[in-house]
């Protein structure tokens, strides 16, 4: 048997952890844990799932906690089973217990039902935005306002008369740089 890999995918990292699955994968046999932050909508920038892809060899596993981690999409996801299983490798989804590796037509019967159950919340979490987005526009007179500012502008102001420059600003409040040039520039 060969090497398993996992992978593992939060949304953001804005209140999520990662740190749980990698340890349930490394707890699940992984040897090495490929860890991604971003949507599971798309694998556009997906760079620790691709490198895990390209590490994969005849006889080793891919291994993820779920399938929605891998991709909300039944065709992304099938997409990546296709991948592994062209390199005679597996993929192995924990929850629930599903094992694609070429040879059973029902682990890729159970995959497509789980990527089109993905496909299914994303579509309820864009008709989640929307009404939310509908009902803030209602409330501010047809004005989207969208989310409050996180960034106080007075602080970069504070800081720019201080001496310091953008990249020290940003380093100091800890956000990205163009997030300084953007509110010193308005």
């Amino acid at each position: 048997m060969g090497k398993v890999l996992g992978y593992a995918r939060i949304s953001t990292d804005q209140g999520q952890d990662i740190a749980s699955q990698k340890a349930k994968l490394e707890s699940l046999g992984a040897v090495v844990v490929f860890c991604d932050v971003g949507s599971g909508m798309s694998l556009t920038g997906r760079d620790q799932l691709e490198a895990a892809l390209r590490l994969l060899d005849c006889g080793d596993q891919l291994l993820c906690l779920h399938p929605d981690r891998i991709a909300r999409d039944t065709s992304d996801l099938l997409a990546v089973a296709k991948r592994i299983i062209e390199k005679k490798a597996i993929l192995r989804i924990h929850d629930p217990a599903i094992t694609i590796d070429g040879s059973d037509l029902m682990g890729e019967v159970l995959l497509t039902v789980f990527g089109l159950v993905g496909r299914i919340e994303k579509h309820f979490i864009s008709a989640r935005i929307r009404r939310g987005i509908d009902a803030r526009k209602l409330k501010n007179d047809g004005a989207y306002i969208g989310r409050r500012p996180t960034i106080d502008p007075d602080r970069i102001r504070e800081l720019r008369d201080q001496g310091l420059g953008p990249t020290q600003i940003a380093r100091t409040l800890k956000i990205g740089r163009a997030s300084v040039y953007r509110l010193l520039a308005a």
